[in-house]
């Protein structure tokens, strides 16, 4: 957001008009302190031109395609800027969708508590009744991404561990919760949890391989392609280069990405958006 502000002089002389930013958590945007907006903001009608966010939020949708409410000026973009080969499989068919990077979701245990050889290096590890697990707040992102891979694949085993999961905090306090040794295991993003290693804290790295947290842009019908000039300033070398410095996945073909690309198994298993986002939804709506 920072980095869009102090380029918004640029990029409101390149479009010839004003930009106003929000953010979820903008008061037009918030509702009950949620993390979800998209599904509020489209009831206002006050859906923004240009959305950039996690593609986690649109399983609020039942049918993006179907809802006329997006341009395919993703489809458009993304043939003169065509994302790096690791990534090809999130190109949308639909042309909803232009992917700028991907974050890989990661466990991690506190080594203390945990001996590597109880682990079976699998999501799995999460439902060892042995082990007192810590998601982040329900609503987050990458609880939404992790929670809907783990009751898609386990559906006989996600139940119990949805009884017995404690869902509270952020990405970065589940992190501390599991080095102070009030919980065993938690998930969070590949950064805070590379950040954390050596303090008691270990990844464990599964052999389905990291779940995806994609980043996407979408436009809204009609809306003006002078628009993409926030997509340039997004795929841009200085942008790019940070969000992998962070840990994510770059879209821009000329940017190095971490090793950890080696666990991109849920990039080889990719079933689709219309998959992805319908798994999401389906996580949102369970209750035990």
């Amino acid at each position: 957001m920072d980095y869009v502000k102090d380029n918004l002089p640029r990029l409101e002389e390149k479009i010839g008009d004003k930009i106003s930013l929000y953010t979820p958590h903008s008061p037009e945007y918030t509702k009950d302190c949620s993390e979800e907006w998209l599904a509020p903001a489209i009831e206002k009608g006050i859906a923004p031109d240009v959305i950039l966010t996690h593609a986690t939020e649109f399983a609020a949708l039942e049918h993006r395609a179907n809802s006329g409410l997006f341009s395919n000026l993703a489809g458009r973009y993304l043939k003169d800027n065509p994302v790096r080969d690791e990534l090809g499989m999130l190109k949308d068919p639909q042309e909803i969708f232009y992917p700028i990077s991907v974050t890989p979701l990661v466990m991690i245990y506190n080594t203390e508590k945990i001996k590597e050889e109880e682990l079976e290096h699998s999501w799995t590890d999460l439902f060892n009744d042995k082990f007192k697990v810590i998601f982040p707040d329900r609503d987050k992102p990458l609880c939404r991404a992790v929670g809907a891979f783990l009751k898609t694949q386990f559906p006989e085993q996600f139940p119990a561990f949805e009884k017995r999961v404690l869902y509270d905090g952020s990405p970065n306090s589940v992190v501390k919760a599991v080095a102070s040794g009030e919980y065993d295991m938690a998930i969070t993003n590949v950064s805070f949890a590379e950040m954390a290693q050596g303090k008691r804290i270990e990844i464990n790295s599964p052999k389905e391989g990291y779940i995806l947290l994609p980043q996407v842009f979408v436009w809204k019908k009609d809306a003006d392609e002078k628009l993409t000039a926030l997509a340039d300033l997004m795929t841009s070398e200085e942008m790019q280069l940070y969000l992998a410095e962070q840990g994510a996945w770059p879209a821009r073909r000329d940017i190095p990405i971490s090793d950890t690309i080696a666990y991109n198994q849920q990039l080889t298993d990719w079933q689709g958006w219309d998959s992805y986002v319908k798994a999401v939804s389906e996580f949102d709506k369970f209750t035990v």
